[in-house]
């Protein structure tokens, strides 16, 4: 009796191939043609370009209309008219012998015209492109520089159609222009078009930017961005990134799970990074001040088991390498990630009524005058605008 494998190999083997079918099809998108720039198409058609070649035709005995075609949406394929070039379709239709065969199911497979009058038609939409055929001859750009040689293509299909790396080799900034706009098609505002009803325009696998949009761009794109951002602005505005940057709802992919408890580690090695997401005065302290980490949390809220500040007198009376203001001038960003600007002006503000705390170094007054003179706002700050002239700032 012949081994028969049990359901569970079976159903291993099926998902091994699904995997190895997956890694096969990712592998080829370096290959492979964006649909937004070149849409699918549908050629329910037999042909060997091979077999013309080697019969002595050239790229425009079928395709003269390229020759003054200026643009994409031109229909520059062949048709009868030129096939009957070499093939007697007449002949063929009445049931006489021709030699090249010119018969209708020589091109059109399956089509009996008994049954229906026109063969199934050709899909090719135009490409969503800015590009003039008439220029490119006028330049004297041969035809295979753009569509490869064709002695081994049968039927050509958008895979013959070129890819970007191949449009680089000319349009390099000297011999042509080489930015997106001059052959890709742009919005009113100026950016390019990335939304078409074939697809999403976003770089692929092995694109001569080296801007690979796969799934995991999301997570490394911060460093493109910084050292070349004028190119992500070609497509992207401001607003689009803000949509995940502008730090009101957090993307879950962004942060990992109990950031909470990590972030002020983050938070002190970077907190560049951070604020380019969050304001520090605004998300930062109110969410330690809801959690009862900020001074002007609610007393409940308040943790009775951890201690940020060293000693109170230590941190506020004596002038020391622990002394707060010394914190302060050392890294003020740590401490406006819990404390508002009121915090420190209700000591060091000639209006408080709680203490007055005369922040600046011996020595001040005689500079108070030049620097109240050039900009006077963060004087008025803690002083009214008598109290500087009784001073002698004004």
């Amino acid at each position: 009796m012949p081994h028969r494998p049990n359901r569970t190999v079976l159903l291993g083997l099926a998902a091994l191939s699904l995997l190895v079918g997956a890694g096969v099809a990712w592998a080829a998108t370096g290959r492979e043609r964006s649909l937004a720039v070149y849409p699918a198409q549908h050629m329910p058609l037999r042909f060997d370009h091979a077999q013309h070649l080697e019969a002595g035709a050239e790229c425009v005995t079928c395709h003269d209309a390229a020759r003054t075609s200026q643009s994409p949406k031109d229909r520059n394929l062949p048709g009868h008219e030129e096939c009957e070039t070499c093939h007697d379709i007449d002949a063929a239709r009445k049931g006489k012998p021709t030699d090249p065969p010119s018969s209708c199911t020589t091109c059109h497979p399956g089509f009996d015209p008994t049954v229906r009058m026109e063969p199934a038609k050709l899909l090719v939409p135009p490409a969503n492109l800015r590009f003039s055929h008439q220029q490119h001859v006028e330049k004297k750009v041969d035809c295979t520089v753009c569509h490869g040689e064709m002695k081994d293509v049968q039927l050509a299909t958008r895979q013959q159609l070129p890819k970007m790396a191949t449009c680089f080799t000319c349009h390099d900034g000297n011999v042509a222009s080489n930015t997106c706009k001059s052959c890709h098609p742009t919005e009113a505002s100026g950016r390019l078009r990335l939304t078409f009803d074939s697809g999403l325009l976003r770089p692929m696998q092995g694109n001569p930017l080296g801007l690979d949009h796969g799934p995991r761009y999301e997570f490394n794109h911060g460093p493109r961005a910084t050292v070349d951002r004028l190119t992500c602005q070609q497509c992207h505005s401001e607003s689009y990134c803000q949509t995940c940057h502008d730090g009101m709802q957090k993307p879950l992919s962004v942060h990992p799970n109990d950031f909470i408890t990590l972030h002020p580690v983050q938070a002190r090695a970077g907190t560049t990074r951070c604020e380019s997401c969050h304001r520090a005065q605004s998300f930062c302290v109110a969410c330690h001040e809801r959690t009862g980490v900020g001074m002007d949390a609610d007393a409940s809220l308040r943790p009775r088991n951890l201690k940020v500040h060293p000693d109170y007198q230590a941190w506020v009376e004596i002038i020391g390498p622990q002394h707060h203001g010394i914190a302060a001038s050392r890294d003020i960003g740590s401490c406006i990630s819990c404390h508002r600007e009121e915090s420190c002006t209700s000591c060091h503000s000639s209006l408080s009524t709680r203490r007055q705390v005369n922040p600046h170094p011996a020595g001040f007054a005689q500079a108070c005058k030049r620097l109240a003179g050039a900009n006077d706002r963060a004087c008025l700050k803690c002083h009214t605008p008598e109290s500087l002239a009784e001073k002698g700032c004004r």
